[in-house]
């Protein structure tokens, strides 16, 4: 029997065709059951395509796709249907553009792909998944994929809270990864959209991408010079005119104070998951209150991936030096501010020994920091030390550059550059003076406080081109330090120095300081300022000045001392300091002194005239005549009689 044909009206007929069409969607977990769900995806896939579009089939399946989209079938369910539509698309004339196929394929992948976004958390791989095996991902899809890695560019992501876009961060920065590696057509693409990620204003979002492009793109051969021309041309963007630099070098003074913005301190981000941000104490920056935190910021933004490329190929740090000279103070603070965690990254690796090696004009301050980083709170491998120490030997005759090896080296490293030393301005020779002392955990102090300053006294201003000034100058900084410069120290150097031919030209400037830092050391002064009269002290000039200064200072401890000197120079003496003339008369005077003393030094004290010294004198000279002759004519007589008996 034939069925009779029934015809129906084209309403009547569409809802025949949606009824049918939802009858094999919501029928799915039946033809699993039957082991038919490969031939319901090819059909659904079908019959969308053939579906009238006013009944928009691909609604409805992107809601059924969405509500049990990793329970089941749905991701196999849309790459049936994703292919299905590119098939349809691929035979069209004009390959995507605007047709009905491509138009549904966009659509549809790019509603897919906003729903896995918003609806899945950060952590489910369903997005990053699908963007991989779909047959194509159109502008508008990639823009989707930006806009997570690069929040704040207009889409909804904006809008979350902060640590959702953190989230999302990540997650639209995994997919890139997985796309960069998987789908080479599109590879620039997505290396673009990491790229511009690491320089995004955001420091969370910027670190995040800076991890992936240093850590997992750099090391790929293929794209490695492009991630790396990118770093240099952000490195270069901050670079200013040479004319415009107010401060082409600065000395290590300047790297002293820290940032005043905190803000801007805790800026210094981690260049690799596993480094720790340095401390506000350990920070160095180039001083200016005039600098702008914006302008630092800024610089840091462009420079943070480059930096993060250091840590990976050493020899790019090469680079920073070159362009440090021509930058701005801010673009400098941003640099030193990176610093610490590069260097350390990157210990004494041979490309940064090379660079250490042979600076360009003009780092020197970068140099000096870098050199710190490299010995702080650390034993620095023998390789630096040899190679700072050549650096100062045959280009950089700054000894400056020694300060930070200077712990680490022997006293026979040491002892040819004192002087040089010495030489620096005072607050680096003080750094130099601590080093010094401080010496490493392994050998203890490179020199004693008392070698320091046998060294000090030891400079000739002229034989080594120092400034008196700086000799003093590095005196004072000793004194300054009294729990390290004791009376013991101070004694000990002045039993050597006293022993000295000639006498260092110091020499009684530090008694006096001695004196004045430790006044029991009195009594040990006066057995040096005796000892300074056996040396017939007068003898030299500004010595001689120095210790008459000294014996007024020590008065009346030094009148034993005074008594002991010649007539003519205790004379010399007196006529200098007239105040000493009556308190030593005193003390002469008493009977137990007077009757120790020549009558030469009493008549130069007016404790006795000279006329009755004279007459005493010539008394004593016709006494010694006149034996003299009784003497010689006793002998006359007894020759005259030995003759006689012969």
């Amino acid at each position: 029997m034939i069925a009779p044909v029934i015809d129906h009206a084209d309403e009547q007929k569409d809802h025949l065709q949606k009824l049918c069409f939802m009858h094999i969607i919501d029928a799915y977990k039946q033809i699993t059951v039957a082991g038919g769900s490969k031939v319901r995806f090819s059909i659904l896939a079908y019959l969308g395509v053939e579906f009238p579009l006013e009944l928009d089939p691909w609604k409805l399946l992107q809601d059924h796709i969405l509500v049990d989209y990793t329970g089941h079938e749905g991701h196999e369910l849309t790459l049936r249907v994703l292919y299905r539509l590119f098939g349809e698309a691929e035979e069209e004339t004009d390959f995507f553009s605007s047709t009905t196929a491509a138009s549904a394929y966009e659509t549809f992948l790019r509603t897919v792909a906003e729903a896995l976004r918003d609806s899945f958390p950060p952590s489910d791989k369903s997005l990053s998944k699908l963007l991989s095996e779909s047959p194509y991902l159109p502008k508008s899809v990639l823009k989707i994929l930006e806009n997570m890695c690069s929040p704040g560019n207009g889409d909804n992501t904006e809008r979350e809270s902060n640590s959702l876009n953190a989230d999302r961060v990540t997650q639209g920065l995994s997919t890139v990864w997985s796309l960069i590696l998987l789908r080479p057509p599109i590879r620039n693409t997505c290396l673009k959209i990491a790229l511009q990620s690491a320089v995004h204003p955001m420091e969370e979002v910027r670190m995040k991408a800076i991890r992936l492009v240093a850590n997992k793109l750099y090391p790929l051969p293929s794209i490695s010079k492009q991630i790396e021309d990118f770093a240099k041309e952000m490195l270069c963007s901050v670079t200013s005119d040479a004319s415009e630099s107010t401060d082409a070098e600065g000395s290590l003074a300047d790297l002293q104070k820290g940032p005043d913005n905190e803000k801007l301190a805790n800026e210094t981000s981690s260049l690799t998951s596993n480094t720790k941000d340095i401390s506000p104490d350990n920070r160095q920056s180039v001083t200016s209150e005039s600098i702008s935190p914006e302008l630092i910021f800024e610089a840091q933004r462009l420079m943070s991936l480059y930096f993060a490329l250091c840590t990976k190929k050493h020899s790019l740090f090469r680079q920073i030096f070159s362009i440090y000279k021509s930058t701005s103070k801010a673009v400098k603070q941003a640099v030193q501010r990176q610093i610490p965690i590069l260097v350390r990254t990157m210990g004494s690796s041979p490309d940064l020994l090379e660079i250490i090696s042979d600076p360009p004009i003009g780092s020197e301050s970068l140099l000096m920091q870098v050199l710190q980083t490299l010995t702080d709170g650390t034993v620095p491998s023998r390789d630096l030390v040899v190679t700072v120490k050549q650096l100062h030997d045959s280009k950089l005759k700054d000894a400056e550059v020694l300060i930070p090896i200077l712990p680490f080296l022997l006293k026979d490293e040491v002892m040819p550059v004192f002087p040089s030393i010495v030489n620096l301005p005072l607050e680096k020779f003080q750094a130099a003076l601590s080093r010094m002392l401080q010496g490493s955990s392994q050998s203890g102090p490179v020199l004693t406080p008392a070698e320091i300053l046998i060294a000090i006294h030891g400079i000739d201003p002229e034989r080594d081109g120092i400034p008196l000034k700086k000799v003093t100058d590095a005196c004072n900084a000793c004194f300054e330090q009294r729990q390290t410069f004791t009376q013991e120290v101070l004694a000990k150097v002045l039993n050597q120095l006293v022993e000295q031919i000639p006498l260092p030209l110091l020499f009684m400037r530090t008694v006096l300081q001695a004196i004045g830092a430790f006044p029991t050391l009195v009594d040990f002064i006066m057995g040096i300022l005796s000892r300074l009269v056996t040396k017939q002290i007068w003898k030299y000039p500004k010595l001689w000045v120095g210790f008459l200064k000294c014996a007024q200072l020590t008065k009346p401890q030094s009148f034993g001392v005074l008594l002991q000197l010649p007539p003519a120079q205790l004379e010399n003496a007196l006529n200098r300091i007239a105040a000493l003339k009556a308190p030593l008369v005193a003390h002469a005077s008493r009977p137990d002194i007077q009757s120790t003393l020549p009558r030469s030094v009493l008549v130069v004290l007016g404790i006795v005239s000279e006329s009755h010294v004279t007459s005493q004198v010539q008394t004593s000279q016709t006494e010694t005549a006149e034996t003299s002759n009784s003497e010689k004519d006793t002998t006359t007589e007894k020759s005259k009689e030995s003759s006689t008996a012969s």
